[in-house]
């Protein structure tokens, strides 16, 4: 008698004993059947049992297997093959395993530089221009894919919350199209296996259940909060009573990056300082010292034409630079020149041979000295910054260091062009080196373990996720690392996406630590790397534990592995689509809302 059960068909007259039941047979032997390929009798059944060195009854395989899947099942079968590899060569290949990881992991570092000269200082400016869910969604989007990581877009947007230079409820949109724009990386890793039509569908499938998964929780999310701002009042409660952070409590925790980080800068250094004052759009100049709100609201009653408006502070200042109708804590001019009118009318970052006296709008002590707003003395230099200011902050390349600067002397454009090529090819090769000394060294029973770790429940791959993101720092290496096995089958697509979920959330404690440093406004800080948090929380109780829901973000990237092997235009789909996905679309979308507001 044949009994039939999920896909298989068993012989129930070859049960052996105690497991007449059905679901305790298939469960016991799933790991077995899923290595047996279209298998119509019972000799033969037997017969690959044998070949794969394991005890088995009958199990067959139904003929309404796809081609996909019967490929899937025999991709598998070769890791479940037990090994006869001398051990003395598993343990070289071992050690070479984790030198090829690292070459891989430096690499992704090395291929983030890239991107981000490539970007050039433009990338920056995007975060000065926000001003709706829509575009504050796509600058998120774009900013993540030319720094290649959501946790350091993350990281910026909670700079700018904390000094108030980007609202809470703009950043919280910013980091919804953060979470997108993260997944481009492992999109370019599942490229990798373009020489194995299998291999591409299934890899192409596993990076994109994270793009999937992540597009369908900003559908869901983005609405709601755009109609009511459910993060930001969420998040205002839980952290409403942290305080600004001082001394040693400053310091950050990092993990594995100082054993990649400092041969990546090796190659070549990106300067981040240039990169903030750019986003905080302090390139006209700013103080060396920073003074309190309160401070730079008298300051700014001083020099502003109005309470609501400080653009004619210098012709290098946009109007859209200002907090809150008073100048921000370190944007000021060095010295204002009064007028016979009592208005202010000059601005400048050194002090004028014009000026017939002297007076700071401050002393040494930080007390007020100024005079009443509006009764500036004409021809008096009143100095706000003084000898600390800083100037020509965004006239700096980019590029600071590294053999591509100090040997090579490149441009910004061509270290980027070049960074990005070479760190492509060297991705290539370290996953052809690492899948190909896996067959040897996993093949057998460490395939069988990993199997069972990773199949064994999904919440426990989305702690397993969670747990590997934190000590990496960055859910794009996570899931790039993850994408090659998937890609050869030894991880399956229900197994991929909570380890995709738990990477997500691990990626989040990288704005909690910016948070944790920020010296004002720690409050909105929070907010920010909080509504991240919780965002990837959200999402996964609304997709993950419903198996019928779960099946959407599934479908989907099975859809799009599926697309990649159309014999005409297969292999260069992950190319259109990363390119649709990640650059034209957002691109578009970022410049009409960004022309329409203008």
């Amino acid at each position: 008698m044949i009994r039939k059960h999920d896909g298989l068909e068993v012989d129930e007259g070859d049960f052996v004993e105690g497991e007449k039941d059905t679901e305790k047979f298939i469960g016991k032997h799933r790991g077995l059947s899923d290595s047996v390929e279209d298998v119509k009798d019972t000799t033969d059944a037997k017969a690959k049992a044998a070949e794969e060195g394991v005890t088995f009854t009958q199990v067959a395989l139904t003929n309404e297997m796809t081609a996909e899947e019967k490929a899937d099942q025999a991709a598998q079968a070769k890791w479940l093959t037990p090994s006869n590899e001398n051990p003395v060569k598993k343990a070289v290949l071992t050690l070479l395993v984790f030198y090829c990881l690292w070459v891989f992991l430096l690499t992704l570092g090395v291929m983030g530089t890239g991107f981000k000269l490539l970007g050039g200082k433009d990338s920056a400016k995007m975060f000065d221009v926000a001003d709706n869910p829509i575009s504050a969604l796509m600058i998120g989007i774009l900013a993540t894919v030319l720094v290649q990581s959501s946790s350091t877009t993350t990281s910026i947007m909670v700079s700018l919350v904390g000094a108030d230079e980007l609202s809470v409820k703009t950043a919280v949109f910013m980091v919804m199209g953060a979470n997108i724009g993260t997944s481009v990386t492992n999109t370019i890793v599942a490229m990798g296996h373009f020489a194995n039509k299998d291999d591409l569908r299934r890899g192409f499938a596993g990076a994109t259940v994270h793009d999937v998964f992540n597009m369908l929780n900003v559908l869901i999310f983005l609405p709601i909060n755009w109609i009511y701002p459910i993060f930001e009042k969420m998040t205002y409660e839980m952290a409403k009573d942290q305080k600004s952070c001082e001394g040693d409590d400053c310091n950050k925790t990092e993990f594995l990056k100082p054993y990649i980080s400092p041969y990546a800068k090796g190659v070549a250094s990106y300067d981040k300082k240039v990169a903030k004052y750019i986003s905080q759009n302090w390139c006209a100049g700013q103080c060396g010292k920073s003074y309190s709100t309160d401070a730079m609201k008298l300051i700014s009653a001083e020099v502003c034409t109005s309470t609501t408006d400080c653009s004619n502070v210098h012709a290098n200042y946009e109007d859209n630079w200002m907090s809150k109708g008073y100048l921000a804590k370190k944007r000021a001019p060095a010295y204002i020149v009064g007028t016979a009118s009592g208005t202010p009318a000059e601005f400048h970052y050194d002090k004028p041979d014009s000026c017939t006296s002297s007076t700071k709008f401050f002393d040494d002590e930080d007390a007020w000295t100024s005079t009443v707003a509006g009764s500036l003395t004409a021809g008096t230099c009143y100095e706000v910054c003084g000898s600390k200011v800083k100037t020509g902050l965004c006239d700096k390349r980019l590029l600071k260091g590294g053999l591509v600067l100090d040997d090579w002397d490149m441009s910004d454009n061509g270290a980027g062009t070049f960074l990005t090529v070479v760190s492509l090819i060297s991705l290539c090769s370290c996953l052809f080196c690492i899948v190909y000394m896996l067959q040897i060294i996993v093949k057998g029973t460490a395939a069988r373990i990993l199997r069972k770790v990773v199949g064994f429940n999904g919440y426990l791959n989305i702690i397993i996720g969670t747990f590997i993101t934190i000590m990496v720092q960055s859910s794009s290496i996570t899931t790039s690392t993850l994408t090659p096995l998937a890609a050869v089958g030894l991880i399956n697509l229900e197994d991929m996406l909570p380890l995709t979920l738990g990477a997500n959330i691990g990626t989040t404690l990288t704005g909690i630590m910016a948070a944790t440093v920020v010296t004002s406004n720690p409050v909105q800080a929070w907010q920010v790397a909080l509504c991240h948090l919780f965002f990837n929380i959200f999402g996964i109780l609304v997709w993950y534990p419903v198996p019928l829901i779960r099946k959407v973000p599934l479908d989907g990237a099975r859809f799009l592995g599926k697309m990649t092997t159309n014999p005409k235009w297969g292999k260069i789909f992950p190319l259109m689509y990363t390119f649709v996905c990640f650059f034209i679309i957002p691109g578009i979308a970022y410049g009409i809302t960004t022309a329409a507001s203008a």
